[in-house]
């Protein structure tokens, strides 16, 4: 671990302690695999973590002590044969603890009754969105994987333009796809890969099936890679062999309404003012009723996280903030173009990180 990614860590923790205080909350399990990896860098399959105004530490088991000891350095870490937190539990009581924030839309309520017994005594206190809070703003370290991610994704996209044509089937799109961002390093898949063509282009998280691409079709492909644990998002639609107007002026549509929706993107803007720009495009073209959801979300250690971009969310866009600006249109029966790119907010705008042409392609 270099010691930037480690003073990232410190600060993230610090800042969290902060939240914590100003919530009045004396201690904080972590239970989120994402949470817990993005405060103490941990990114083992289990582990909990505890944070109190003066100590941290990371429950795990014995497959992943030596791994713990090396990702979260300064940690306390607690080893369990069991997931049973008690160890954090008898921290807890000796350091006086009488009230416990958890993370109550992680934790199932077996879990809380769990808790209930195991931190007897103690009182335990639901909270929301805490260390959602700190991952809302990227850090120059988050960007940086974040952009990689992107590459990786948008060098897909190159490859398969020049490997798909009719009689593939769905399925064997996304297979590409998906074991080309491997061989370039990126991990699992940041999602299962959308490819849907013809008619079933029309569904927005339309799964690859074994239907093969025919001449005449639009085909949706939502795909991305992750890097280090950070995800991309990207969508583009393309024709097989050759297209018809309507189908040239759906794409244009959706083009335009995209295109719209980047040029408001800057810090001070609301959220929903970005979603309406794309939708006013579409609606003005006589779709308003076939684009069917948000026009972004979130993209970081989840590929869905606040911020969205939606008719209701208010939310003001900041520097370093990473989201999704994907508008659409779905006609039932006919078929459906998306296009989407992965975008940050920058200081004075945005940057495109997933940067691959978003020309009308016909394969």
């Amino acid at each position: 671990m270099t010691a930037d990614v480690q003073n990232n860590l410190g600060r993230r923790l610090k800042q969290l302690r902060k939240f914590m205080a100003e919530r009045e909350l004396t201690a904080l399990l972590v239970t989120k695999p994402e949470n817990r990896r993005y405060i103490s860098g941990f990114t083992g399959s289990f582990g909990i973590i505890l944070v109190t105004p003066d100590e941290a530490y990371l429950l795990t088991d014995g497959r992943y002590g030596t791994q713990a000891q090396s990702e979260a350095p300064g940690w306390q870490v607690l080893l369990s044969e069991t997931s049973s937190p008690e160890a954090l539990a008898a921290a807890c009581r000796e350091q006086g603890i009488q009230e416990l924030g958890f993370e109550k839309d992680d934790v199932t309520y077996q879990q809380f009754e769990q808790f209930q017994e195991q931190f007897s005594g103690i009182r335990l206190r639901p909270v929301l969105g805490l260390v959602e809070k700190l991952r809302l703003i990227k850090d120059a370290d988050e960007i940086v994987l974040l952009q990689e991610a992107g590459v990786i994704t948008g060098a897909a996209y190159c490859y398969i333009l020049g490997h798909m044509h009719a009689g593939q089937t769905e399925l064997e799109v996304a297979s590409r796809l998906e074991y080309f961002m491997r061989s370039r390093g990126g991990g699992m898949p940041a999602f299962e890969s959308i490819v849907a063509a013809g008619e079933r282009s029309a569904m927005p998280h339309g799964r690859a099936t074994d239907n093969r691409l025919m001449a005449g079709q639009l085909v949706v492909m939502d795909f991305g890679a992750s890097y280090h644990g950070y995800m991309s998002d990207l969508t583009r639609t393309v024709c097989i062999g050759r297209y018809d107007a309507k189908q040239r002026q759906v794409y244009d549509v959706v083009l335009d309404a995209q295109l719209s929706a980047l040029e408001l993107i800057r810090p001070g803007v609301a959220a929903n003012e970005v979603d309406a720009a794309a939708r006013q495009v579409i609606a003005r073209a006589g779709y308003g009723d076939y684009f069917t959801h948000a026009l972004g979300h979130g993209v970081g250690l989840n590929i869905h996280e606040p911020p969205r971009l939606a008719p209701r969310h208010e939310v003001i866009l900041r520097p370093g903030m990473v989201t999704s600006v994907e508008p659409g249109i779905y006609l039932p029966g006919w078929g459906g173009v998306r296009i989407e790119d992965t975008v940050l907010v920058t200081a004075s705008g945005y940057e495109i990180l997933t940067p691959v042409t978003k020309d009308f392609t016909v394969i």
